[in-house]
């Protein structure tokens, strides 16, 4: 069974820029706190993280790549495709720039 992390219930509706030091719920708190995390678990367990995208009022391109791009960059984007999956029906346009503008630009 995968486990599930719900963006806007389980981080903030309200998404910051970048990075900590710029402003609250940036990607790279999001990342430290519960992508990394949660992803490595389901990594090493042979499961999935489910990632639900719709809830938050947006996504800043910045915090989208400081954590999605991060992780790829950290865990090479063949791992990350293979244990991260989307849910969307609002965002779902996310999960597709995730995956065409992040990871696959990723090297």
């Amino acid at each position: 069974m995968a486990d599930v992390v719900n963006i806007a219930k389980d981080y903030s509706r309200i998404l910051g820029g970048r990075w900590i030091r710029l402003g609250d719920f940036s990607g790279e708190d999001f990342y430290n706190r519960i992508l990394e995390p949660r992803f490595i678990k389901a990594r090493d367990e042979g499961g999935k993280l489910c990632i639900e995208l719709d809830g938050t009022t947006g996504y800043p391109s910045s915090f989208l790549d400081q954590s999605f791009g991060e992780l790829a960059r950290n865990y090479g984007k063949d791992i990350v495709k293979e244990t991260i999956e989307f849910k969307a029906q609002v965002f779902a346009w996310v999960a597709d720039y995730i995956s065409r503008e992040i990871w696959d630009k990723t090297e």
